[in-house]
Order: C-alpha cells, then sequence, then structure tokens
C-alpha cells in the first residue's frame, strides 16, 4: 500500500498525566488544585493528502479522553486491503464501513491508558475484553479489547419497543458480565485509540461493529470559550464541530442499555 507524504511538526514533550498538585505561595492562601492534563497524540489528513501528526498537552477531562480512547493496541480494524492493526492505520487508509463501503480514514487519535493512576475517574483505567464469538460467530475473532468509550452497534428487536428504533450505539461497559466480557486492568500502561471519518461510520474491529469518533449532540459538548477551541483544536482536519454531522445511530446511556439487557 501506498501512503502519501507524512510531515511531523515538533510536539510537546511530556508525562502521559499530570496529578493534582497544589501550588503554595508563603504570603498567600495555596492556589487550587492545578487540573490534570494528559498527552494525546493526532495524526490526520492534511491539504494535498499530506499525513500530519502532532502531540499535544490538554486537560485529562472526559470530553477529552471519550475522542482517544476507544480501540486498545493491536486491534485489527477491516480495511479494502485487509486487516490492519490500528496502531499501524495511517490517514488516508480505506476502512471498511457497515454502511458506506470503504471510506478514506481522516482522522487518528490515541493516548496511554494508566492502570491505577491517581486521581482518574472510576474506569478510565481499565479495559473491557471481549471473547471470541461472544456477539456470533467471528464477532469478534480473535478476543478484542475495547478502551472505556467503545461503543457497539446493536440491532436487537428488543431495541425496537424500549426506542422506537431496529438499531442503536451501545457502551461497552454495559456488557461487561464476567464471562464473554470481561472488565480488566491491565498489568502495564496500553495504547488506546479513536479514529475519524468524514462522517459518523460503524467499523469493524476483530470482526465486531464499533462505531468511529462522534462527539454526539452539540449539547453534549460543555466546553466554552478557550476550552472549547482547545478541544477543536485536537481535529485539524475539520473546522467546526458540526463538521463531524450527524450521528449515524442514536446512542444509549449505560443505564439505559442495562436496563434493556435486563428486560
Amino acid at each position: 500500500m501506498t501512503y502519501p507524504h507524512r510531515s511531523r511538526p515538533m510536539g510537546i514533550e511530556n508525562n502521559n498525566t499530570v496529578p493534582h498538585t497544589w501550588a503554595a505561595r508563603p504570603d498567600r492562601r495555596p492556589l487550587r488544585a492545578l487540573p490534570r492534563t494528559r498527552r494525546y497524540e493526532v495524526a490526520y489528513l492534511g491539504h494535498n493528502s499530506e499525513i500530519t501528526d502532532f502531540t499535544r498537552i490538554a486537560p485529562a477531562m472526559p470530553t477529552f479522553e471519550d475522542a482517544f480512547c476507544a480501540l486498545a493496541r493491536g486491534s485489527l480494524i477491516a480495511t479494502d486491503e485487509g486487516p490492519i492493526a490500528v496502531e499501524d492505520l495511517l490517514p488516508g487508509t480505506r476502512v471498511l464501513t457497515r454502511d458506506q463501503g470503504a471510506q478514506p480514514l481522516l482522522w487518528s487519535g490515541s493516548m496511554s491508558l494508566v492502570p491505577d493512576a491517581p486521581n482518574q475517574p472510576e474506569g478510565m483505567g481499565k479495559l473491557s475484553r471481549v471473547t471470541a464469538d461472544s456477539f456470533g460467530l467471528g464477532r469478534p475473532m480473535p478476543d478484542l479489547l475495547l478502551g472505556p468509550s467503545a461503543r457497539l452497534f446493536r440491532q436487537d428487536a428488543v431495541l425496537i419497543s424500549a426506542m422506537g428504533t431496529s438499531a442503536a450505539l451501545a457502551p461497552i461497559t454495559a456488557f461487561i458480565d464476567g464471562d464473554t466480557v470481561l472488565e480488566i486492568t491491565p498489568a502495564t500502561t496500553v495504547r488506546v485509540y479513536h479514529l475519524a471519518f468524514e462522517r459518523h461510520q460503524i467499523i469493524y474491529a476483530n470482526g465486531l461493529e464499533v462505531e468511529s469518533y462522534h462527539p454526539g449532540n452539540r449539547n453534549d459538548i460543555h466546553l466554552t470559550g478557550q476550552m472549547r477551541s482547545l478541544f477543536l483544536a485536537m481535529f485539524p482536519h475539520i473546522k467546526s464541530l458540526g463538521e463531524f454531522g450527524p450521528s449515524a445511530y442514536p446512542r444509549m446511556s449505560l443505564d439505559e442499555t442495562m436496563d434493556i439487557l435486563a428486560a
């Protein structure tokens, strides 16, 4: 496979996360705790099909982290040239989608998932292991490791009566049952990824249907001013959040999914 030219601008080097600290001044009261930050890495398809990548330090908060932690290193993504490990995908690679055939990958983001890191949200240091054939023959094959923000594409008869739709996207954490889907704490740091296209897509990871990155409803992005600009800067291939387009399918919350599964 021939890849377009790749340029690598200088990035910011730092630790994966920076925990809360207190800055004290001898003549004044202590400052508020500094927010945790995280190192995010991005590669995107720029002008003239040139691949550009960069590293940026940004807040370690859910809105940012959700854009980078769906697919664990080693996940095999279906492309028009066969399965490729997510860490080896380059922008421009034509990835197979459920609804629109092969689509060029425009953006890939990654970060390090650190088990037992201090002051991080519960679950952010854990992965979900989906055992082979859990959702049907070859879905997945082999076992698939997913990050905390991964969502599965689901088509269940119960969805029609519960949500008025025959298909929806459900968080992987809702399926953890200790048998076919296991919550695991990795022994060491694991690289996790997310992928984005011109439009929201359903792609295949180890044969299982998962969603590409989409920020969701604009009202779900609780960012304003400088923080919103910082978030948008993570996606240089677009100029506004509206360019992500509509969500391909409705999303179910963790509680909604668990209620439906228990019905």
